[in-house]
């Protein structure tokens, strides 16, 4: 599996609003045309940060011990 830059997305997007924000002040037509893509990346902005700083992506049981995930398809009932 590919492992995912996060800090690189996170620049990116950053970069993105960065230029709608910009693109936005010359122009208030541009202002309502921007205000939905803004809104998203400012989500996803917000969704890469806590990526970026959560831990690593490990099952854990009550008592903070590793749990092996489970490999396959689940069995059917």
């Amino acid at each position: 599996m590919n492992q995912i830059n996060y800090s690189d997305l996170l620049n990116n997007v950053k970069s993105m609003i960065n230029t709608l924000e910009y693109d936005a002040m010359r122009s208030p037509g541009k202002t309502k045309l921007n205000a939905g893509a803004l809104a998203d990346l400012l989500k996803l902005q917000d969704y890469y940060t806590a990526k970026l700083n959560a831990p690593a992506n490990a099952l854990l049981n009550e008592a903070g011990e590793q749990v092996k995930r489970p490999v396959g398809r689940p069995r059917k009932l």
